[in-house]
Formats: structure tokens, sequence, C-alpha cells
């Protein structure tokens, strides 16, 4: 069996070489968010042959694996993965497939798998330029909210260093109190150990972020990291909901400041919540990344 080992912060200098050469647009090739959410999906990593094996198990999911990333080739890293799950005895799933991703594993293995897609893991990702300029009728409502939201306030745009990362976290706990009838105790319990672990490792994680200070505080933030050479994905944004317009002063300011050099802006999944599947999709998605599994044929 593969050597697998559980993620911790240390091991990002080992990891993060393969993300910086992968070519898939999806999140879930962030360290950040590997390390982040291990609590959640108990992640563990193997090196093999210059290969990256992911393996994790989501609560009350089958134990399955990402996408094998390394040079070289691909039909000997899908099949030492599937050694791996035999000899487990666990029903071979691959998670967070892409289209493209199958199509490559059709062209090494025809036949043997199936590919069942999952709308909730669908990623929505946006030209940087659309969400920067927000040009055109169809982004009128969201140029309508930051015009109201700079009439309203004093506010102004920072970047997220270790000085107001406590200002962050403080915003983070009244968020929480906030959304308390949106969402069940224990996803927000999830979510806090995954903020602190992102802020309180937020240098080492390599996280670029920003925030608005409205009225002399830190009412919004947003985070995250490239995904690809192209790409810069958003793991988190928050902000006060009496705050008018400011979510989307912060997409746009966090797009403008942050993401001028990527060509799209990935900002994730909508895990299924309407509410959250009709607000990204306000901001009309570029692409509409369709994920899902892959398991045996048969």
């Amino acid at each position: 069996m593969l050597d697998f080992i559980p993620v911790t912060i240390d091991d990002k200098e080992t990891i993060q070489p393969f993300f910086d050469k992968n070519i898939f647009r999806n999140c879930d090739f962030s360290f950040s968010n590997i390390y982040s959410w291990k609590h959640l999906y108990n992640t563990t990593f193997a090196l093999e042959d210059g290969w990256l094996y992911i393996r994790f198990q989501a609560d009350g999911e089958l134990p399955g694996y990402l996408f094998p990333l390394g040079e070289g080739d691909l039909k000997e890293g899908m099949q030492r993965i599937l050694r791996d799950s035999e000899r487990r005895g666990d029903d071979f799933r691959l998670y967070a497939v892409t289209k493209e991703m199958f199509d490559l594993i059709e062209s090494i293995l025809p036949g043997r798998f199936v590919y069942e897609k999952e709308r909730a893991w669908y990623e929505y990702i946006y030209s940087s330029q659309d969400l920067i300029t927000l040009v055109g009728k169809r982004y009128q409502p969201k140029r309508n909210h930051i015009n109201k939201f700079k009439r309203t306030y004093q506010w102004e745009y920072l970047p997220i260093t270790k000085e107001i990362i406590p200002d962050c976290l403080s915003l983070y706990k009244r968020w929480c109190l906030e959304n308390g009838g949106r969402n069940t105790e224990q996803s927000l319990q999830e979510e806090r150990i995954a903020t602190e672990k992102s802020f309180y490792n937020y240098e080492r994680l390599g996280l670029i972020g920003g925030a608005l200070r409205v009225n002399g505080e830190i009412l919004a933030y947003s985070y995250g990291q490239p995904l690809t050479h192209d790409t810069f994905g958003v793991h988190a944004e928050k902000c006060l909901y009496d705050i008018d317009g400011g979510f989307a002063m912060m997409n746009q300011q966090f797009a403008e400041h942050n993401c001028a050099d990527y060509l799209y802006i990935n900002r994730e999944e909508d895990i299924g919540l309407d509410s959250l599947r009709q607000a990204k999709m306000s901001y009309h998605p570029a692409i509409l990344l369709e994920k899902g599994f892959v398991k045996m044929n048969g």
C-alpha cells in the first residue's frame, strides 16, 4: 500500500511544488484548503516515484482520492491508487473530478470507470475583468449596491496583514453570531476551525487577502491564493449583513486589488445551498466547472 501520512503545515514545501505545476482550475488543489479543512476530511498524502497522492474521507462518504499529480506515466499513477484502494478493501472513489480529468483517465484506461456529476460541487469561475469593472446592464444591480455603499460609509481597503488579523477574527465571530440561524451548529464549528487555521498560519500558507475598514472597523474581508498561472482562488469572504452593499464592495475591491493579474477568479462551490447558488449565479460565471466522482464500471 501507499504510505499515507496526515497533512501538516510543515508539508507545504513538499506539496506546493505539485500545485505550482497544476493545470486544473478547481479549488481542491490548494494547500491552504487542504490544510485548513483536514479536520473535516482526515486528509493524508503520499509521495511515490514523483507523484503526489491525496487520500481523504468526508463524514458519511466512502474514502477516496484526488486526481494524482506528477510527471510521467499517468496510467501508472492511476494504477497505483487502484492497487492501494483494493489492498485497503475499499470501493474505489476518485473525488472532485472534472470532465477534463475524466477524459484523461478514459484515454489511458478506457471503459473501466463511471463518472457521476455532483451539482453541489460545481465551481463558479469568473472573468477577473468582469468582476473588476462590472460593465454592462447585467451588472447594474451590483454597481447600484457599490454606489450606495460609497455614499453611505467612510471606508478604505486594506491588505490583510498580521496587524489586522485579530480584527478579522473578531469580525468572523460576529458573523457567526449573525448567521446562527442560517447554518447548522456543526457546519459553523467546522468552518470556525478552518478559519482560525487559515488566519493563524496566514503567512506560512501564502494567503493573499484584503479587508474593508468601514467607519473605523474591519467589517468585511476576503482571502485566497493562486490555483494556476491564470486563475486565482477565493477561499473565503465575510461581511456583516447590515452593511448595505458590503458584499458587492468586498467582491469588487478584492478582484481589483488582488486578482487583476489573473484571467480568472474561482469563487468555489455553492455546497448545494440555494441562496449561495443564486448569489454566485448573479455574478454570471464565465465557467461553471462541472465536478463529480469516479467509480469502477460494474
